[in-house]
Protein backbone atom coordinates (compact mmCIF):
# COMPACT_ATOMS: atom_id res chain seq x y z
CA UNK A 1 0.00 0.00 0.00
CA UNK A 2 1.23 3.28 -0.83
CA UNK A 3 1.07 6.42 2.03
CA UNK A 4 -2.72 7.48 1.31
CA UNK A 5 -4.03 4.13 2.29
CA UNK A 6 -4.78 3.30 -1.69
CA UNK A 7 -3.68 -0.24 -2.57
CA UNK A 8 -1.15 -0.48 -5.53
CA UNK A 9 -2.56 -1.72 -8.99
CA UNK A 10 0.12 -4.31 -9.15
CA UNK A 11 -2.53 -6.00 -5.84
CA UNK A 12 -5.51 -5.72 -8.09
CA UNK A 13 -3.61 -7.16 -11.48
CA UNK A 14 -2.42 -10.00 -9.22
CA UNK A 15 -6.43 -10.28 -8.80
CA UNK A 16 -7.87 -9.42 -11.32
CA UNK A 17 -5.33 -9.97 -14.35
CA UNK A 18 -6.10 -8.01 -17.39
CA UNK A 19 -8.38 -9.58 -20.12
CA UNK A 20 -7.26 -9.55 -23.73
CA UNK A 21 -9.25 -7.99 -26.29
CA UNK A 22 -9.18 -10.84 -28.26
CA UNK A 23 -11.04 -12.99 -25.89
CA UNK A 24 -13.92 -10.83 -25.39
CA UNK A 25 -16.74 -11.54 -27.72
CA UNK A 26 -20.18 -10.32 -28.13
CA UNK A 27 -22.89 -13.14 -28.98
CA UNK A 28 -25.97 -11.62 -31.03
CA UNK A 29 -29.17 -14.03 -30.51
CA UNK A 30 -30.63 -14.86 -33.64
CA UNK A 31 -34.01 -13.16 -35.26
CA UNK A 32 -36.85 -14.50 -32.81
CA UNK A 33 -39.07 -16.62 -35.22
CA UNK A 34 -43.01 -15.49 -35.22
CA UNK A 35 -45.05 -17.80 -32.96
CA UNK A 36 -47.18 -20.31 -35.05
CA UNK A 37 -50.57 -19.45 -35.69
CA UNK A 38 -53.39 -21.03 -33.80
CA UNK A 39 -54.17 -23.71 -36.41
CA UNK A 40 -57.37 -24.46 -37.46
CA UNK A 41 -58.38 -27.86 -37.18
CA UNK A 42 -59.58 -30.08 -39.64
CA UNK A 43 -63.40 -31.04 -39.63
CA UNK A 44 -63.60 -34.25 -41.78
CA UNK A 45 -61.48 -36.33 -39.32
CA UNK A 46 -63.31 -37.24 -36.14
CA UNK A 47 -60.54 -35.24 -33.50
CA UNK A 48 -60.42 -32.53 -36.19
CA UNK A 49 -64.57 -32.00 -35.62
CA UNK A 50 -63.99 -32.60 -31.55
CA UNK A 51 -61.42 -29.68 -32.17
CA UNK A 52 -63.74 -27.90 -33.89
CA UNK A 53 -66.81 -27.86 -31.44
CA UNK A 54 -64.45 -27.54 -28.77
CA UNK A 55 -63.44 -24.31 -30.14
CA UNK A 56 -66.55 -23.01 -30.99
CA UNK A 57 -68.14 -23.41 -27.53
CA UNK A 58 -65.16 -22.11 -25.87
CA UNK A 59 -65.70 -18.77 -28.33
CA UNK A 60 -69.51 -18.82 -27.06
CA UNK A 61 -69.15 -19.92 -23.58
CA UNK A 62 -66.17 -16.68 -23.36
CA UNK A 63 -68.52 -14.24 -25.13
CA UNK A 64 -66.22 -13.62 -27.98
CA UNK A 65 -69.27 -13.82 -30.27
CA UNK A 66 -71.28 -10.89 -31.95
CA UNK A 67 -74.59 -10.48 -30.41
CA UNK A 68 -76.59 -11.41 -32.67
CA UNK A 69 -75.24 -14.86 -32.46
CA UNK A 70 -76.27 -15.51 -28.91
CA UNK A 71 -79.78 -14.42 -29.22
CA UNK A 72 -79.82 -16.82 -32.39
CA UNK A 73 -78.31 -19.61 -29.99
CA UNK A 74 -81.50 -18.68 -27.09
CA UNK A 75 -83.76 -18.89 -29.87
CA UNK A 76 -83.19 -21.78 -31.19
CA UNK A 77 -81.57 -23.62 -28.56
CA UNK A 78 -84.09 -22.18 -26.00
CA UNK A 79 -86.87 -23.50 -28.24
CA UNK A 80 -85.89 -26.75 -28.36
CA UNK A 81 -84.95 -27.02 -24.79
CA UNK A 82 -88.78 -25.90 -23.62
CA UNK A 83 -89.97 -28.04 -26.12
CA UNK A 84 -88.57 -31.36 -24.65
CA UNK A 85 -89.06 -29.87 -21.45
CA UNK A 86 -92.78 -29.90 -22.22
CA UNK A 87 -92.67 -33.22 -23.90
CA UNK A 88 -91.08 -34.72 -20.58
CA UNK A 89 -93.39 -33.44 -18.29
CA UNK A 90 -96.26 -34.99 -20.67
CA UNK A 91 -94.46 -38.50 -20.97
CA UNK A 92 -92.68 -38.45 -17.82
CA UNK A 93 -89.78 -41.07 -19.37
CA UNK A 94 -86.57 -41.19 -18.52
CA UNK A 95 -85.12 -41.02 -21.47
CA UNK A 96 -86.68 -37.49 -22.18
CA UNK A 97 -85.55 -36.47 -18.93
CA UNK A 98 -82.13 -37.05 -20.44
CA UNK A 99 -82.45 -35.47 -23.49
CA UNK A 100 -83.93 -32.30 -21.20
CA UNK A 101 -80.53 -32.32 -19.36
CA UNK A 102 -78.61 -32.58 -22.62
CA UNK A 103 -80.53 -29.52 -23.85
CA UNK A 104 -79.90 -27.67 -20.32
CA UNK A 105 -76.18 -27.99 -21.01
CA UNK A 106 -76.17 -26.23 -24.20
CA UNK A 107 -78.39 -23.26 -22.42
CA UNK A 108 -75.81 -23.07 -19.82
CA UNK A 109 -73.07 -22.73 -22.64
CA UNK A 110 -75.17 -20.12 -24.14
CA UNK A 111 -75.71 -18.61 -20.22
CA UNK A 112 -71.84 -18.59 -19.74
CA UNK A 113 -71.36 -16.85 -22.78
CA UNK A 114 -74.65 -13.99 -22.26
CA UNK A 115 -73.33 -13.24 -18.76
CA UNK A 116 -69.49 -13.59 -19.93
CA UNK A 117 -70.36 -10.49 -22.92
CA UNK A 118 -72.68 -8.73 -20.65
CA UNK A 119 -69.16 -8.30 -18.17
CA UNK A 120 -67.08 -7.43 -20.96
CA UNK A 121 -69.61 -4.39 -22.31
CA UNK A 122 -69.12 -3.36 -18.60
CA UNK A 123 -65.77 -2.83 -18.26
CA UNK A 124 -65.40 -1.30 -21.75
Amino acid sequence: MNENNQPDNDQFESFFPPEKPENLSVEIPAEPRPLPADRIPRGYDPMGEIQLRGRSYRGLASGQVPWWVLITGWVIFGGIAALLLHVAITSATLTSWIWVAIAALLLLVLGRGTVAKLSSQRRR
